[in-house]
């Protein structure tokens, strides 16, 4: 059931971003069969964070109010956990525009079993990268080994040219330190250093 936000009867209706999909709609309950709602290639980007298949229970006290929030993230296995997922995902794929981006964040609990998974599903040829988010503090010490400090997010294209505007921060070139301006000698026509 979608369940619209608050705010929405005020907003005009000039400010809907998309001809296929209401974006100003916040979609409610299971996401497998609100997905299927969804028409084919209509997203521009999918981030997911699902849980990870780390056979425990979270609880969290969210918001002002501190309303305690919870789930379980145990499968029986996890060959359960890739069956549970695996129909998520081809959802997903199927509602990704051709030139979108999907990622999936992870960690060690079954990253392997995943990237697997999404080849099948997105297309191996279609991977993009393997990003590393490193915690800097371990979540705990690692006694006989060493410790799991990272998550795995896969990036997929959906298939079509994609945009990747890359992040990046432009040097002072008035204030560059003497090591950086030894690597930045030269000058296009446009007197721009390289």
């Amino acid at each position: 059931m979608a369940k619209k936000t608050a705010a929405e009867p005020a907003v005009s209706k000039r400010l809907k971003s998309s001809a296929l999909l209401d974006t100003r709609v916040v979609y409610c309950g299971d996401n497998l069969e609100q997905l299927k709602k969804l028409p084919d290639a209509c997203i521009d980007l999918i981030y997911i964070d699902p849980p990870f298949n780390s056979n425990r229970n979270y609880e969290v006290f969210w918001g002002e109010t501190k309303e305690k929030r919870a789930f379980e993230d145990r499968h029986e296995s996890t060959r359960a956990y890739i069956d549970y997922m695996r129909p998520r995902c081809a959802e997903l794929s199927r509602v990704l525009k051709k030139t979108g981006s999907f990622y999936y964040h992870c960690d060690w609990h079954a990253s392997h079993y995943v990237k697997v998974m999404l080849d099948q599903i997105f297309n191996e040829n279609y991977f993009q990268c393997e990003i590393i988010w490193h915690r800097t503090l371990a979540k705990g010490l690692a006694f006989n080994g060493f410790p799991n400090n990272h998550d795995t997010i896969f990036y997929y294209g959906g298939g079509g040219e994609l945009t990747f505007n890359r992040p990046y921060n432009p040097y002072d070139l008035d204030n560059l330190d003497e090591k950086t301006a030894g690597k930045y000698s030269h000058r296009d026509p446009d007197g721009r250093l390289y």
